[in-house]
């Protein structure tokens, strides 16, 4: 990974694309094989059906899920030990297997995880507090994933493979020692053109934009803060645009009322919005009619009783099960009252924060990436927290598996701290007992108190 990040860092702009190219083929070849192609048929066979009828598919599902995890995972085996799995034939009678939080689920990853001889890609998540876990997924279940984020797009417009795509993402592609204002590169292997979310500034902004309008995506997607600096900039400089996207898709960040009607107004088209994760929860979607629902296909949520808060029971992590997973995020849906004959309504989702910070030159890095720094530590970080209080420098408090932990890994943390935040704004880390949580009880990745706007938002 290092040395393959230095040879990118280091080679001109043109063999950057290549190599971005090249990258995007060898996800194409894990992404979209044949189980890609067969669920995506599947799933649009599935929106046709009644109600009812997904309903049984979801249950059936889940008790074969449940019936894989305690065969192939030592940890559920030993979780639902003296539990008759054949019992749980209802959402209800799920409520009987235990509670998996986050920490349970980093302390006995290894058992955690199958071995079932099956191809399988690693995800890493930093999660929103911070927390690092690596997870195992099967091809398979990539497939699917990547089917159901495209079956998605695909019912308001977007074809995926077939239409362009702009992407604002925490992809490490403009290196750190960059002089040329050019901050996107392009993924020739899925008509794709990746934009820095690392450098919008107002001074860099009318880069983007022009690169936009010559490039005319047909969808925008990726992080929302990043899309809503853009289209701010457009709208206060009466910018004209020479395309329209058929759809806007964000990700990683709760949407406000505001941001989506500034992109719609701007773009000139639809916002969807859509719910998952890195460890592989289910997923909810905005439907074309502009109501968000679950996926029944994916998996099962549950509310923690007597909160909004979610458990995940997911049909698409084989390789790491999660069941009844705390997330960590928050949904409000009328858990009475499943009156639409599609599938259940979510009325919000509440759990991902517009939480930031600054770099130097004024840039806004989204909780989203600051939780990325963190990775590539696999299981080795028990809580952090990013600490900002004036522009140029950043404080990282630390809660560490003392036992995992390697003091190589700080160093690991700078580079990923540069490679987002550049070689102006200095990180400070520091390695504590434990991290406070707010008088509320609930804990903060990034506490902010910089008063400053370079970008109107």
């Amino acid at each position: 990974m290092i040395l393959s990040q230095y040879i990118y860092d280091h080679s001109p702009i043109f063999i950057q694309n290549i190599l971005v190219s090249f990258k995007g083929y060898l996800n194409k070849k894990s992404r979209y094989g044949d189980e890609y192609y067969r669920y995506l048929e599947f799933l649009r066979n599935f929106d046709k059906i009644e109600l009812v009828n997904k309903q049984k598919f979801q249950i059936e599902e889940l008790r074969k899920f449940l019936h894989f995890a305690v065969k192939n995972s030592v940890f559920y085996a030993k979780l639902y030990e003296g539990v008759e799995i054949d019992k749980i034939d209802s959402l209800e009678a799920l409520k009987k297997l235990p509670i998996v939080d986050k920490e349970m689920l980093r302390d006995n990853i290894n058992q955690v995880v199958t071995h079932t001889g099956e191809p399988i890609v690693i995800s890493h998540t930093g999660g929103t507090t911070g927390k690092s876990l690596e997870v195992v997924m099967t091809h398979c279940d990539y497939m699917r994933r990547m089917a159901m984020l495209d079956h998605f797009k695909e019912r308001v417009g977007f074809i995926h493979l077939k239409m362009k795509r702009a992407t604002f993402n925490g992809k490490h592609i403009v290196p750190p020692v960059q002089r040329k204002n050019i901050y996107w590169r392009y993924n020739r292997a899925c008509k794709q053109m990746i934009y820095s979310s690392f450098h919008i500034t107002e001074d860099n902004l009318s880069y983007y934009v022009e690169s936009l309008n010559r490039f005319r995506p047909q969808a925008i997607d990726g992080f929302f803060t990043s899309m809503c600096d853009v289209a701010n900039y457009i709208e206060r400089h009466h910018i004209p645009l020479t395309f329209t996207p058929v759809a806007i898709f964000p990700t990683s960040e709760t949407l406000t009322a505001e941001g989506r009607a500034l992109l719609e107004r701007v773009f000139h088209c639809k916002v969807y919005d859509q719910y998952a994760s890195s460890e592989g929860a289910p997923f909810v979607t905005e439907w074309p009619d502009r109501k968000l629902r679950m996926e029944l296909a994916s998996g099962v949520f549950e509310h923690v009783e007597g909160t909004n808060e979610i458990l995940v029971t997911s049909f698409t992590t084989h390789g790491t099960p999660l069941i009844r997973y705390r997330i960590g995020d928050t949904m409000e849906w009328d858990t009475k009252c499943f009156s639409d004959p599609i599938s259940p309504i979510v009325h919000s989702i509440q759990g991902r924060r517009l939480d930031f910070l600054y770099t130097a030159e004024g840039a806004k890095i989204n909780a989203g990436n600051v939780s990325n720094m963190l990775k590539y530590i696999p299981n080795a970080v028990i809580r952090a927290q990013f600490v900002q209080e004036r522009i140029g420098e950043v404080v990282l408090l630390l809660e560490i598996d003392k036992q995992v932990y390697k003091p190589e890994y700080d160093e690991l943390i700078r580079k990923e701290f540069i490679h987002k935040f550049g070689v102006s704004t200095n990180l400070f880390i520091k390695h504590v007992d434990s991290i406070p949580r707010e008088k509320s009880g609930k804990f903060r990745m990034i506490k902010n108190t910089v008063q400053y706007s370079p970008i109107t938002t």
